[in-house]
């Protein structure tokens, strides 16, 4: 399958790497905390029967480094903006986990009118979603002890158990995610204030769905989806049948049936 390779360069001059595979209406991807771009080739491979699908690393990771520059939600909205203006018109987007976030918070800033797809979206509506544990998670970053940021990451700001966090040592991901702490402390610190009013969400000119997997073991309050329903008005909300919040990973199958409805929508 057809893949090009290039970069953007973001408002603030940040290069940002990224991937386009296959041909047809644009898809543009913006992948979650912990995690790669191309840790969604499987599903971009599937889905670029259909489509062009942009895949993109977030700054701060992969082909997308931005040194040790503190950034704020904008300079990730402002990544996103200039990936969106480089798929074309009519480019949709879909945002994972922590991009689910993002993605929201630039359609809303944007006036995007196009189709939004977000996967188990996190946000702090419910609570700020830090909530206090950011300094602790700065200062295992600037000592170096990449795993231990990452755990303390996991259990105290995406809430995961020790068991869930114990199995995450064990996949072959685990490398790459402890590779990405240092930039989780700026989305952690940006993830605090995802957290759209009524109000603003009233705004948001995108027709909306929300994938949520039947498995996911994330702490409720962390995503709290239903937070985001009770504000998104006209959304339409699909299950990931028997999927957690990676199914881009283990059913990216089922994952691109799901997306390729939402992008079908009438």
């Amino acid at each position: 399958m057809k893949c090009i390779e290039g970069s953007v360069i973001s408002r603030d001059g940040t290069s940002i790497g990224y991937q386009c595979w296959g041909e047809g209406p644009a898809l543009v991807v913006c992948h979650g905390a912990f995690s790669l771009a191309r840790d969604w080739t499987a599903f971009a491979h599937l889905l670029g029967e259909t489509h062009s699908v942009y895949l993109y690393d977030r700054r701060g990771r992969g082909s997308s480094p931005y040194g040790d520059a503190p950034h704020a939600l904008d300079a990730e909205l402002d990544d996103l903006a200039a990936m969106v203006e480089l798929a074309g018109q009519g480019a949709a987007v879909l945002g994972h986990s922590f991009g689910g976030g993002c993605a929201l918070m630039y359609a809303l800033r944007e006036r995007f009118k196009g189709t939004l797809v977000l996967y188990e979206p996190m946000n702090s509506l419910p609570r700020i979603a830090s909530d206090g544990h950011l300094p602790q998670l700065q200062a295992l970053v600037a000592q170096g002890d990449l795993e231990a940021a990452t755990v303390h990451a996991l259990t105290h700001i995406v809430r995961m158990s020790p068991a869930q966090v114990e199995q995450m040592k064990h996949i072959p991901l685990w490398p790459a995610m402890v590779s990405t702490a240092p930039a989780f402390v700026n989305e952690a610190a940006a993830l605090d204030t995802i957290a759209p009013s009524l109000e603003d969400c009233c705004m948001l000119k995108a027709r909306p769905f929300m994938l949520i997997g039947e498995s996911s073991d994330h702490d409720p309050c962390v995503i709290c989806p239903a937070a985001l329903v009770d504000r998104l008005r006209g959304l339409t909300l699909y299950p990931i049948r028997r999927q957690g919040h990676a199914a881009y990973l283990t059913d990216p199958v089922q994952l691109t049936r799901l997306v390729r409805q939402c992008l079908s929508a009438d």
